[in-house]
């Protein structure tokens, strides 16, 4: 167990977090931010390219390495999150060397372009594998632990997108599995308040070697002079997450936020936006009469 060169100073002082996803981009600035807050970091990421193609577990301990040279205080593993008893040992091994675990942060994830009737099945299957699949395999491995050891300021923060709730046609699978990390996310939050824990969906923006393979013209925010000046810099994601990780973060469970840039973001939940009524079993005619009037003005935004 490593209980020296701990940093007792900080917003996330003394707290054990695993962070997925971590060799680089986002997942990376996450850890070393964390770190930075005296929190003890697990990264994990098996190191593959984009596309969820092959592996290099020594970008991982390179990344720890990193945060270890600015004083952080952090272990890695290459572990794959689609495989269950590898995220069984991620927290073994996050409790054997920090004795506990009070924050999960789900990064990891690929990206395969594809319409719906473009992407190909291999495609689809790694790309819910990754996120979806990865997301619920760390949760369940995390939550067993807490279920079994009594403790609260837990934290579970899952990353989705833009994507997940609005959708992106180029990238059917991604954004279906994104939103399904959101429904995931939002399931758990009841179960997890049981063992101290809160779950919240984040939506982060930055230029990494994900949105690097994206179009300009196809990226969340166009404007290219703001992702040039380096207000999207990955190193701008995670204060809005900090604060979701931290025990000031008690009251926030079941939400989706965002942060990235200079902005921080809560996003509204699903809910109806109109509704018709009939007295009893509906009349065609009437229907498709009504319907139209009712919904037609409303667009998918606003649905």
């Amino acid at each position: 167990m490593d209980t020296g060169s701990v940093v007792s100073a900080g917003r996330l002082a003394n707290k054990a977090c695993i962070v997925t996803g971590s060799a680089q981009g986002i997942g990376f600035e996450v850890a070393r931010a964390i770190a930075r807050e005296g929190g003890r970091v697990m990264l994990a990421d098996i190191g593959t390219h984009l596309d969820g193609t092959g592996t290099d577990s020594t970008i991982v301990h390179a990344a720890a390495d990193k945060i270890r040279s600015e004083g952080g205080v952090c272990a890695a593993q290459a572990s794959d999150v689609t495989d269950p008893a590898q995220t069984d040992a991620l927290v073994a091994a996050t409790v054997q060397r920090f004795g506990h675990v009070d924050v999960l942060v789900n990064v990891a994830g690929i990206l395969r372009r594809g319409s719906i009737l473009e992407a190909s099945d291999e495609a689809w299957q790694m790309t819910f594998d990754a996120h979806v699949n990865g997301t619920r395999n760390t949760m369940r491995s995390v939550g067993a632990r807490w279920r079994d050891t009594p403790g609260r300021h837990r934290r579970v923060i899952n990353i989705s997108s833009d994507s997940g709730l609005y959708g992106d046609a180029d990238y059917a699978a991604y954004a279906a599995a994104k939103a399904a990390v959101i429904g995931l996310t939002l399931s758990a939050a009841v179960t997890l308040a049981e063992v101290g824990a809160t779950a919240n969906v984040f939506i982060p923006q930055a230029l990494t070697r994900m949105t690097r393979s994206i179009p300009a013209d196809e990226l969340p925010d166009n404007d290219r002079a703001r992702w040039d000046s380096g207000e999207f810099a990955a190193a701008n994601v995670p204060p809005v997450l900090l604060f979701v990780a931290s025990d000031e973060a008690d009251w926030m469970s079941g939400r989706i936020v965002g942060g990235w840039g200079f902005e921080a973001h809560q996003y509204s939940q699903a809910a109806r936006a109109r509704s018709i009524y009939s007295p009893g079993p509906w009349d065609l005619d009437t229907l498709f009469v009504a319907l139209p009037g009712a919904f037609h003005s409303l667009n998918p935004a606003q649905q």
